[in-house]
């Protein structure tokens, strides 16, 4: 296998591999240096390493629902051809396997999703939530405290969503600021603003170009997690992390007295 890693995040399939430790040690070294300083592939990582369940189980009680008897009449009416050979399953290609049916259901379920969230204009409220779930204080314990990046991380973000940021624009009490990232959903860009409270772990603050709420703080759930949003004249807003919802209006409202309008 080869890759570049310097030019492209690696591939689920090279993360796979590097789980079942089957790179070399200079592959290898080139994702333990991606995983200490970029948080998505590390958060990938941590998904796929849920994926190591017992999936054969899970899938024999789909074959009990199968329309076996129509599936055999189909199969005798074709004609006889000698049978390959049947390879052994790894469990890379178990895993391929499985995530062609998990695909099908996702699929099914962010038609329906999306049709719900459009009437609320909090699809993009989910997928920063399904995001954030897989974050734990590790993800964020390697990330650079420097100023100076941080000034550079949100001035990029700010200036690409249309909005002045800065560390004290954005400080959020007794949480520490670590990183400015864009993230993109359908087609509109995401700013996500993540920080390390001691209490309580990742927490985010995101901003997304187009306005579909109301001025007045929300409150709702999400994966387990506490979410408050909001919106200005120009864009929406939302804080999302496993702080009480009182802490999150509290950090809400001292970000809204300072964020341009």
């Amino acid at each position: 296998m080869t890759h570049d890693t310097t030019h492209a995040p690696p591939s689920d399939e090279w993360l796979v591999a590097w789980l079942d430790d089957e790179l070399n040690q200079e592959q290898r070294q080139s994702i333990d240096d991606l995983l200490r300083t970029d948080a998505s592939v590390a958060a990938r990582l941590e998904r796929l390493k849920r994926s190591n369940l017992p999936f054969r189980e899970a899938f024999d009680s789909v074959l009990d629902d199968a329309p076996t008897a129509r599936l055999q009449r189909m199969l005798d009416g074709l004609p006889a051809a000698p049978a390959p050979p049947k390879p052994a399953l790894s469990r890379r290609g178990f895993l391929a396997m499985a995530a062609t049916f998990v695909v099908a259901g996702i699929a099914a379920d962010r038609l329906f999703m999306g049709v719900q969230n459009s009437k609320s204009g909090g699809g993009w409220r989910g997928s920063v939530a399904e995001y954030m779930a897989l974050y734990t204080p590790q993800t964020l314990d390697n990330l650079t405290a420097d100023r100076s990046s941080h000034v550079a991380q949100l001035s990029s973000v700010g200036q690409q969503l249309g909005v002045a940021l800065s560390p004290d624009v954005v400080a959020l009490p007794g949480a520490e600021f670590r990183r400015a990232q864009i993230l993109d959903y359908d087609g509109v860009l995401i700013g996500q603003l993540t920080y390390l409270d001691a209490r309580h772990g990742p927490l985010a603050l995101c901003i997304n170009q187009a306005r579909t709420g109301g001025e007045t703080l929300g409150r709702e759930q999400r994966l387990g997690l506490n979410v408050v949003y909001w919106s200005n004249t120009r864009q929406d807003f939302m804080l999302v992390g496993k702080n009480p919802f009182e802490d999150l209006e509290i950090m809400a409202r001292s970000v809204q007295k300072r964020l341009p309008v």
